[in-house]
């Protein structure tokens, strides 16, 4: 897991852990390197000691062990700045740029807005823009608008409180995606961007225009999404019920799009699937739901995802495979048309084996062992994951096999190229193919090439997996 991705997850879920004493280490050590004036050798120490730190546990308790000590602010500012223009470390970077955030000033400005467009540093950029620059607000708005992933969450979160109009326009329709899901931003945004006035006309935001709407139906969806997830939901919305109402109104009379489609059957499920968890009566809630259902009647939503299941090389075709489902459509020779011309496409296996009748499962599987190359899959195991360029067929196998456990007794040769992969992933999924098989259907040949897998397995919860189907399969080996 990249560092991204940890202090994103560690500062939204479990806390960066206070390591108090290791900043008071690091402070000892600053305070003997910056006792000199600096120098290249000094500023190399300095990079080398932050480097060695895990720049999340100490940032925020570095000013109390740094004033104790009466650094000074003026050389530490000119060897942060060095590090943070010439680091090679992640955590020297960061550091730095918490330090300049500590000791440094308006002539920071330009060098942390350009360091905080990177998302792995963004948090780092914006904490610091907020302690040592003046007006802060319009460098964080650029660095949440060049953000992508978690660093535009942790731009936008120090946005919290603006009477922006521009901003708050843009949160609402633009500012809550992100990268990594949705709902991390989107009762931040509904709250802060000002959401059910803005849907109600209160004349500080302009018409509702399409781009409102569509940021509106995803804040709403997401949130729905939330309910019990990773980020406040429609439950911690005080406005959610008026807001849902006005959303219902302005998008019954607006045309059918499939983004619309997607958050008007999110909103439903939710609404019809736990009437009783926003707070509303019962049966308020059930009928809010009933009328979202309603609009989804429309047939015009049916014909939008006909017209895009028309085109199986269209780059909407996978949001409509979606969309049908969500109309309880099942266009099931529409997604093998879409197979016969790009096999790699793992979502559209997945809706294949979901809308397969129970008689046609067989010509499914026959169809993937005809489209992907298993002879170029089985390429040995290795520690790698499928995620990235280059794995497309990995994934696609991956899928395949993990469908498969839901209708076992077909497609050895799909299983045998599982076993034989170099992604941990389409490995431990064709485990689970087998463990679904019944043994009396196996073939003759699966103990030994499952032999042959455990053998050459590096992972050693696969191993184990594969050992314990070994022991079951043929109790007379001994594997446990």
């Amino acid at each position: 897991m990249s560092s991204l991705v940890l202090d994103g997850i560690r500062t939204h879920h479990f806390g960066a852990g206070t390591e108090t004493e290791r900043a008071d280490t690091l402070a000892e050590t600053i305070a003997r390197i910056v006792g000199e004036p600096p120098d290249t050798a000094a500023a190399q120490l300095f990079h080398d000691a932050l480097a060695d730190t895990d720049a999340l546990t100490v940032v925020d308790h570095l000013l109390e062990p740094l004033a104790a000590r009466k650094v000074s602010r003026r050389r530490t500012r000119v060897l942060a700045r060095w590090t943070a223009e010439h680091g090679t470390h992640r955590n020297a970077v960061k550091i730095a740029l918490a330090l300049l955030g500590l000791c440094g000033d308006e002539r920071e400005r330009e060098l942390l807005v350009l360091l905080g467009s990177l998302d792995e540093f963004t948090l780092y950029a914006a904490v610091a823009l907020r302690r040592a620059v003046p007006a802060p607000e319009p460098n964080l708005f650029c660095l949440a608008r060049r953000a992508t992933g978690w660093g535009r969450i942790h731009a936008v979160k120090r946005l919290e409180g603006t009477t922006d109009p521009a901003v708050r326009a843009w949160l609402l329709r633009e500012g809550f995606r992100n990268g990594v899901t949705d709902e991390y931003l989107a009762h931040f945004a509904a709250v802060n961007g000002g959401l059910l006035g803005a849907l109600t006309g209160d004349g500080t935001q302009g018409e509702v225009d399409d781009e409102l709407l569509d940021g509106a139906g995803g804040i709403l969806s997401a949130m729905a999404r939330s309910e019990g997830g990773p980020a406040e939901g429609l439950a911690d919305y005080p406005d959610a019920f008026a807001a849902l109402e006005r959303y219902a109104e302005l998008v019954d009379a607006a045309p059918a799009t499939l983004s619309r489609l997607a958050h008007l059957a999110g909103i439903r499920d939710h609404l019809l699937g736990d009437p009783g968890g926003s707070g509303h009566p019962v049966h308020e809630v059930a009928r809010l739901g009933r009328q979202f259902a309603q609009i989804l009647e429309r047939p015009e939503w049916e014909e939008r995802v006909r017209v895009h299941l028309a085109e199986p090389e269209g780059e909407d075709f996978g949001i409509a495979l979606g969309a049908a489902d969500r109309l309880g459509m099942r266009p099931f020779d529409d997604v093998l048309r879409r197979l016969r011309i790009a096999p790699q496409d793992s979502f559209a296996w997945h809706w294949a084996f979901r809308w397969v009748a129970p008689g046609r499962v067989n010509e499914l599987v026959g169809l993937a062992e005809a489209l992907l190359p298993t002879d170029e899959l089985t390429t040995g195991p290795s520690e790698a994951s499928s995620v990235g360029p280059g794995y497309e067929n990995d994934r696609a196998l991956e899928g395949v096999l993990r469908c498969m456990a839901e209708t076992p007794g077909a497609g050895w040769p799909l299983v045998r190229a599982g076993l034989r992969n170099r992604c941990i992933g389409a490995r431990s999924a064709a485990i689970g193919a087998l463990e679904a098989w019944q043994e009396r259907s196996l073939p003759t040949e699966a103990i030994s090439v499952l032999r042959l897998a455990e053998s050459e397995e590096p992972h050693a919860e696969t191993r184990e997996r594969m050992s314990a189907l070994i022991g079951r399969l043929d109790p007379a080996s001994g594997a446990v």
